[in-house]
């Protein structure tokens, strides 16, 4: 009765009932938990729309105060204090699946519940309203509390088959400009995590998984990725050229990235075809040789640029555009390829039948 009184008269006429009576509500909400939850309970008694204006922007208010009193404890209580029981946060149990459970984590986790208070239940929970996907080229880049949601969002939500919102999520994370970039140390590490979770679920293509995965430091999926095309000569020219590019970035073992290079010295096949359209309009082709010199050379110390490489465009992630590193004319790419080599062996090979 004491505490509906109270309610009742935050809708008073005059302020200073209205201050008195929020007061003695918080007074009583912060007793214990069991008085806490009998004020908010009467609180969110609130129906809309309301009958009286004033008592029902009055218990919004208060009961937003204190339930972010409320998760400011629990937040301050969960991140220090090893004794809470961590599932009073919730999503925190499916959170850690994909960012791992050490403070690095619990810091982005209570980032994230502080900016967006309902996210823990909505993908805590498999009853949890979905969350929908906006245009992720409007986001900031540093909002790293809304790309967890995000990448969050998108790993629990992902399919079998590619859709939409894999689709344009793929397209921000493969290209500089877009996608997340936090700007603290304990936030790359946690956004890495999420993205490779993201990256192992999501039916991505395996080119765009190598990219984002060397952008965001998923070392370990681009390695992945990277053995088991170089190692199967059947894969398509263009994922070779991928992995090959990929491969030297990471080059977690430059003995063996040099092997899988020098195997596809002699590859004709075309992985790239590109039209200039500034005149004169020329054809440029790319064979897998072709970006194999051009990487040995590269990893010789050696600018392809000097060596024929005319059309080379840099990338902020492969180091070179894989479609760049072709030729407009075979005598282009013989003049390149003709005692260039930095083996002892022809790079040549026979060249393919006609006809």
């Amino acid at each position: 009765r004491q505490i509906a009184a109270l309610v009742a008269d935050l809708g008073a006429d005059l302020f200073t009932t209205r201050q008195r009576s929020e007061i003695r509500l918080v007074d009583i909400a912060t007793r214990d938990s069991g008085s806490a939850e009998a004020v908010k309970a009467v609180l969110r008694d609130n129906p809309f729309p309301p009958q009286d204006l004033e008592l029902f922007l009055g218990k919004k208010r208060l009961l937003e105060r204190l339930e972010s009193s409320d998760r400011e404890v629990r937040i301050d209580r969960f991140l220090h204090d090893p004794s809470f029981d961590q599932r009073l946060i919730p999503g925190w149990e499916q959170f850690r699946q994909f960012a791992g459970d050490g403070i690095d984590a619990r810091l982005v986790f209570a980032a994230l519940i502080q900016h967006h208070p309902q996210v823990g239940r909505r993908l805590g929970s498999p009853d949890g309203a979905p969350i929908q996907m906006p245009d992720f080229d409007s986001i900031d880049r540093d909002d790293t509390a809304t790309w967890t949601m995000l990448l969050w969002a998108s790993i629990q939500q992902s399919r079998r088959t590619i859709d939409d919102t894999s689709i344009r999520l793929t397209a921000s994370l493969c290209r500089v400009g877009g996608g997340p970039e936090p700007l603290r140390d304990h936030e790359r590490r946690v956004v890495s995590r999420l993205i490779a979770s993201y990256l192992t679920r999501a039916p991505i293509d395996v080119r765009d998984r190598m990219v984002i995965g060397l952008r965001y430091g998923c070392t370990e999926i681009v390695h992945q990725d990277c053995r088991q095309i170089l190692t199967d000569p059947s894969e398509s020219p263009s994922r070779i050229v991928t992995a090959m590019l990929a491969a030297s970035v990471i080059d977690l073992s430059p003995s063996e990235t040099d092997q899988w290079i020098n195997s596809f010295l002699t590859d004709w096949r075309v992985s790239h075809v590109w039209r200039s359209m500034m005149p004169p309009k020329t054809t440029h082709r790319t064979q897998v040789r072709d970006v194999a010199l051009a990487l040995q050379l590269h990893r010789s110390g050696i600018d392809p640029r000097t060596r024929g490489f005319e059309a080379l465009v840099a990338d902020p992630i492969l180091v070179f555009r894989p479609y760049s590193l072709g030729f407009e004319s075979d005598d282009a790419r013989s003049r390149a390829h003709d005692g260039k080599s930095l083996t002892d062996h022809s790079i040549r090979g026979p060249r393919p039948p006609t006809g």
